[in-house]
């Protein structure tokens, strides 16, 4: 059984081989939209910018000055994505609903309803373009505890996104309730949070509840990691079936009604490999 929408892959694959392999792509966050790409017919998506000169764009940031102009630059991106007619859906990373780096010298707080009326705002504008907006989950942070043990960890200090949890990633999509508004499954960001738990049968259940609202997840950034070692507290972007996220995790995924990017390219051997994988699950 195939997927039930072309596979993509990174741009990095090439166009040569992207064609060869018959997959589509999607457009990274940080390729300027106003530039003519010889790529362009194989665009189905775009990775909206997170990060502008080093500071993460917090569209829920109780700062009203630097929520608005987040809000600002990810509009305009959008109305610059009309070179690439044949992308139709842009993924948005949640904001953050703390972060403490020195880099962050502005939005370091963020709310959840301000949150909720900026992707509104930003889903009613994509809706002009024929857009769809698809929410990404949310990788959790151990940048300052890669070795601690996960009962001690005191996330209260720690960098923290909105929409780590899969129940407040799928509640968001929820309380905007817009008709172009969906849902995008990080499969490594999954194992990321769950991590946040001990017991390797709450891990477990913890990367399946991501999948528990299939008709909401209209996009897939599609990746492998390790569930139950803490090499997974990274965001490992393995090639599928190189990691221990559960292979019933992967089937479904195949099984979405979604568009699918695998987000990692580790050379045209591994992709090829990993492409009879997904052909045989």
């Amino acid at each position: 059984m195939s997927t039930k929408h072309p596979l993509s892959a990174p741009t990095d694959v090439g166009i040569i081989d992207l064609t060869r392999l018959n997959l589509k792509a999607e457009l990274h966050a940080t390729t300027d939209p106003s530039i003519p790409n010889e790529l362009s017919p194989m665009l189905i998506s775009a990775h909206a910018p997170y990060v502008k000169n080093g500071l993460r764009l917090n569209y829920a940031a109780k700062d009203t000055e630097h929520r608005v102009n987040a809000i600002s630059l990810l509009k305009d991106y959008i109305s610059k994505l009309e070179m690439h007619p044949t992308i139709k859906q842009v993924n948005l990373h949640p904001p953050q609903k703390q972060w403490f780096d020195e880099t962050q010298t502005s939005g370091r707080e963020g709310d959840y309803e301000l949150m909720i009326q900026a992707i509104q705002e930003i889903g009613k504008f994509a809706n002009q373009f024929s857009l769809e907006i698809v929410i990404e989950n949310m990788n959790a942070s151990f940048t300052r505890a890669e070795d601690l043990d996960e009962e001690k960890i005191d996330w209260s200090k720690m960098n923290i996104s909105f929409g780590a949890s899969p129940e407040e990633w799928i509640n968001i999509c929820e309380d905007v309730n817009l008709e172009n508004v969906f849902l995008c499954l990080d499969s490594s960001h999954t194992c990321t949070y769950a991590h946040k738990f001990k017991d390797d049968v709450k891990r477990k259940e913890r990367v399946m509840a991501f999948l528990k609202r299939p008709e909401l997840i209209r996009h897939v950034h599609w990746s492998d990691n390790y569930l139950y070692d803490n090499r997974g507290r990274k965001d490992s972007h393995l090639s599928v079936g190189r990691g221990t996220l559960p292979k019933i995790m992967h089937e479904q995924i195949k099984r979405l009604d979604a568009t699918i990017l695998l987000e990692h390219f580790h050379g045209i051997a591994e992709l090829e490999e990993e492409l009879k994988y997904i052909d045989q699950l």
